[in-house]
C-alpha cells in the first residue's frame, strides 16, 4: 500500500507543515515495516497517533503501532458510547486521534463534534479539554488561512459548531505563538481590547464602554462577547436612552409625535443594532410616557385574554409600522430555530429552539429583548427547547395551540431530568445556556397562552396571527402573520403528505413572504407503503421487536400503523416511557398497552415502542442491549438518525450485534416532490430554512445567521 499524497492537506505554516511531513515520512516507514520516530508531542513532532491516523485514512493497517491501535480501539468504543469511565489522559488521546482523523479526512465534522461533546460529558476537568481544543482549532485553521482575521474567524466558527464556550480572543495569542504565528498586534485592536476589558472586569462594564454609541459597542463586541454580557450592555444603553427620551417626551404629545421624537433620538445617538434601522421605540417603557389613547374595542377583543394586561400598553402606544425586518437568529440549518419579526415599536419571536447536537440556542440580538410575544409552532426541542433560557429575562407570554403547550411542558421537564443542557457551559454564568434550569422551566409553564386553529389574534401592536394546521406532529401549526396588510407565512415544520395521523397541511400560496421548512428539499421521497411492508415482514419473522421512536409524533404514527396492519391483535404491542405519556396526552388510542413496571425483559411475542428514536438512552436502548446477541430479535429504526448517535452507529455497522436491524424510513416533514410543488405555487418571496441543502436553490432565499430581510408596508 502507498500513501495517497493528495489526501494530505496543504499549509503555508512551517510548524504545521513539519508535522505533516513527519507524519508522511513515518507513515511510509511503518508501511515498509521500519521503525518510526519516538517523538510523541501533539504539536511539534507528529507522534504515533498522527501516523496511525494517516495510515488508517489511507485504508491500511500498522500492526507495529500497538499503542496507537489500542487508542483507536478505545476511540471506536467512544463513538459507540460503550465506555462507562475514561481517564483524562485516554480521553485526550482519543481526541487527538479523532482530530488527526478529521485532518486526514477519515472522520468528518459531525464525527469530531460528537467526540468533543462526548469528552465534555465523560470527564470533569473541562480545562484539560479546553486547553487541548485551542491548539487543535488553531492547527486546523492554519490549513485555510494565513492571516489573523481568517484564523480568528475560523476558530469562532468551530466553537459555535462544536457548542464550546467562546474563548476570550486574547487567550489565543500564546497558542498562535506555538505555531510561530504572531497575532499580538491583531488582538491589540480597539475591539479586542474592549472585549478583553469587559470579560475580565465585568463589574465595570459601564466604565469600559465610555462614550461609545451602542452601535459602535455592538459592532466591536458581537462576535467574541458572551451573550449574557451582551445583554448586560444593552440594559445599560436602554436605561440611558430611556432617560434621554423622557426629557424630550412631553405629556401632551400624541403617541405618533412622541414616537418621532424618540426615534430621531435613537438614530442620532446610534441606538441601533445595524446601520439601516434603529431599535424599536417602546414608549411604554418610559418612566412617564404621554397619556395613551383608548384601545379600539375591536382590537381589544382580538387580544387573547391572558395577553391583554401585558400587551395593552404596547398596543396603546403603537404607531403604524412602516418597516418590517425579518431577522434569522436560528434555523438556517437543522438545529435551533428562531425567527424574529421586528416592527417599529416591538415585534414577535417565532420559535426558540435548542440544538441537541451542540446545545446551541438562536443567536442573541438586541431586538430579542424588545419583543411583544412569542409564537411556538410545535413542541420539538429544536423549536421550543430554548424557552427556559429566554424566560430568564423575558416576562411576556408565549403562544401556541393547546396541545403544543401541554406537550412542550412535558418535554422541557423531561429535558431537565436527562441533563439537557450539559456542562461546562451550563456551569458558566456568562453563557446563556446556564439559564436552562427548573426555575425557568416553571416560568415557561406559567406563561403559556392558548390560541385556536383558524382564529386570528392580535399578539403585538398591529400584528395579527392565524394558526393553521401543519400536520407535522400533534399540535403543530403554521402561522399566517398579517402586519399592516403585509402577510408572512411561517410554516414551521409541516407536512403536505397524508399520513395515518393527518390529512396533510393545506397552506395559503398568496402571502408576501413564505418562510418554509426545507428538511427534505431535493432529497428522495419516502414511501409509507414500503414502511408498512417492512414492518409486516419483520413482525412475521422475528421476535421480540424493538421500535425506538421519537416520543412526539413518530411513536403515535408507529402505533396507529401497527393497529391498522392488525399487528396489535396478533402480538403484545407495548408503548413505554415518555412515548406512552405523550400518546395518552394527545388522545391517540388503539389495541396496545402500556409497559408494566415489573416487566424487565422482553419475550418473543413482545413489540416495544419506546422513546429515544436515535437510541441514545431509555428503554429502547436498554432492551437492545438485552437482545443484541439474539438473532431472533429485531430492531426497527424509523426516523432521522443524527451522525454518531447509537442508532446511526447500529444502522451503519459500527455497533456489534447479532439481532436483525431494519430501517423503516418515515418522516413528519413534507416529501421533496410535494414540497417543491407547493413552493412553486407560492407567489411572494420564498425563504428556505431548516434544511441540510448545501446552497440556495434557484429562486429561493437561504438566509445566514443574523441576516435581515426588509419588507415595507
Amino acid at each position: 500500500m502507498d500513501l495517497d499524497k493528495s489526501m494530505i492537506p496543504k499549509t503555508k505554516n512551517k510548524i504545521v507543515a513539519k508535522v505533516l511531513d513527519t507524519a508522511t515520512r513515518d507513515a511510509e516507514r511503518s508501511i515498509r515495516g521500519e521503525a518510526i520516530s519516538q517523538d510523541t508531542g501533539f504539536f511539534g513532532e507528529i507522534g504515533e497517533l498522527a501516523v496511525y491516523a494517516l495510515i488508517q485514512s489511507a485504508g491500511g493497517e500498522a500492526e507495529s503501532l500497538a499503542q496507537a491501535k489500542a487508542v483507536d480501539e478505545l476511540l471506536q468504543r467512544v463513538y459507540r458510547d460503550e465506555v462507562s469511565e475514561i481517564s483524562e489522559a485516554k480521553m485526550v488521546a482519543c481526541l487527538t486521534l479523532g482530530f488527526y482523523g478529521l485532518v486526514f479526512a477519515k472522520y468528518d465534522d459531525e464525527d469530531f463534534r460528537y467526540l468533543y461533546r462526548y469528552a465534555m460529558r465523560a470527564i470533569r476537568k473541562y480545562s484539560v479539554v479546553e486547553e487541548w481544543l485551542k491548539k487543535a482549532l488553531v492547527f486546523e485553521s492554519l490549513f485555510h488561512h494565513v492571516d489573523p482575521e481568517g484564523i480568528f474567524s475560523r476558530v469562532l466558527f468551530w466553537l459555535k459548531y462544536l457548542g464550546a464556550p467562546i474563548f476570550n480572543p486574547k487567550v489565543l495569542v500564546d497558542t498562535c505563538h506555538d505555531f510561530d504565528f504572531d497575532v499580538e498586534k491583531y488582538t491589540e485592536r480597539p475591539e479586542f481590547r474592549l472585549v478583553d476589558t469587559i470579560r475580565r472586569h465585568s463589574d465595570y462594564v459601564e466604565e469600559a464602554i465610555g462614550d461609545r454609541s451602542y452601535i459602535e459597542t455592538r459592532k466591536a463586541t458581537k462576535d467574541w462577547l458572551p451573550d449574557a454580557l451582551s445583554s448586560e450592555l444593552l440594559s445599560i444603553y436602554r436605561n440611558k436612552m430611556n432617560k434621554e427620551a423622557q426629557k424630550r417626551v412631553r405629556q401632551d404629545l400624541s403617541p405618533k409625535d412622541a414616537f418621532k421624537q424618540v426615534n430621531d433620538l435613537f438614530k442620532k445617538s446610534g441606538f441601533q443594532s445595524n446601520s439601516e434601522s434603529v431599535l424599536p421605540v417602546r414608549l411604554q417603557d418610559l418612566e412617564s410616557p404621554p397619556d395613551p389613547p383608548a384601545v379600539d374595542p375591536v382590537v381589544f377583543e382580538m387580544i387573547p385574554q391572558k395577553l391583554r394586561m401585558g400587551l395593552l400598553p404596547a398596543v396603546a402606544y403603537s404607531t403604524k409600522t412602516k418597516r418590517i425586518e425579518v431577522i434569522f437568529l436560528g434555523g438556517p440549518r437543522i438545529g435551533h430555530s428562531g425567527i424574529l419579526i421586528k416592527t417599529d415599536t416591538g415585534g414577535i419571536l417565532m420559535d426558540f429552539g435548542l440544538s441537541v447536537a451542540n446545545q446551541r440556542i438562536p443567536e442573541w440580538a438586541p431586538e430579542l429583548e424588545m419583543i411583544d410575544s412569542v409564537l411556538v409552532s410545535h413542541s420539538h426541542l429544536d423549536h421550543v427547547g430554548g424557552l427556559p433560557v429566554l424566560f430568564d429575562k423575558y416576562n411576556g407570554k408565549w403562544c401556541s395551540v393547546g396541545v403544543t403547550g401541554a406537550i412542550a411542558k412535558a418535554l422541557l421537564q423531561d429535558a431537565i431530568k436527562v441533563g439537557t443542557p450539559h456542562p461546562p457551559r451550563k456551569k458558566n454564568k456568562w453563557d446563556l445556556i446556564s439559564r436552562f434550569n427548573q426555575t425557568n422551566v416553571d416560568k415557561v409553564t406559567k406563561n403559556h397562552v392558548k390560541l385556536e386553529l383558524g382564529k386570528s389574534s392580535e399578539v403585538g401592536p398591529g400584528i395579527l396571527v392565524t394558526p393553521i394546521d401543519a400536520s407535522h406532529i400533534p399540535g403543530s401549526v403554521s402561522y399566517l402573520v398579517d402586519i399592516e396588510g403585509v402577510k408572512i407565512l411561517y410554516t414551521g415544520d409541516f407536512n403536505i403528505d397524508k399520513s395515518v395521523l393527518f390529512p396533510g397541511a393545506n397552506l395559503p400560496t398568496d402571502p408576501d413572504m413564505v418562510i418554509f421548512d426545507g428538511t427534505y428539499w431535493g432529497r428522495v421521497d419516502f414511501d409509507r407503503q414500503k414502511v408498512s411492508e417492512t414492518i409486516t415482514n419483520v413482525v412475521q419473522n422475528s421476535g421480540p421487536v424493538i421500535i425506538p421512536s421519537f416520543a412526539v409524533g413518530r411513536s403515535q404514527e408507529i402505533l396507529v400503523t401497527l393497529d391498522n396492519l392488525g399487528i396489535t391483535k396478533q402480538r403484545n404491542v407495548m408503548v413505554a416511557g415518555l412515548a406512552e405519556h405523550i400518546t395518552k396526552l394527545v388522545g391517540v388510542t388503539g389495541n396496545w398497552q402500556g409497559m408494566k413496571k415489573n416487566k424487565v425483559t422482553l419475550d418473543k411475542e413482545d413489540i416495544l415502542v419506546a422513546g429515544g428514536g436515535m437510541m441514545g438512552g431509555g428503554l429502547a436502548r436498554q432492551h437492545f442491549k438485552e437482545h443484541r446477541k439474539n438473532p431472533e430479535a429485531s430492531i426497527i429504526l424509523c426516523g432521522y438518525l443524527a451522525p454518531r448517535t447509537p442508532g446511526w452507529n447500529l444502522l451503519h455497522g459500527h455497533e456489534p450485534h447479532d439481532c436483525q436491524v431494519e430501517y423503516a424510513r418515515l418522516s413528519a416533514h413534507s416529501s421533496a416532490s410535494n414540497l417543491e410543488k407547493y413552493i412553486k405555487s407560492c407567489k411572494g418571496k420564498k425563504v428556505i430554512i431548516h434544511t441540510p441543502y448545501p446552497e440556495a436553490p434557484k429562486e429561493l432565499i437561504m438566509p445566514e445567521f443574523h441576516e435581515r430581510i426588509i419588507l415595507k408596508t
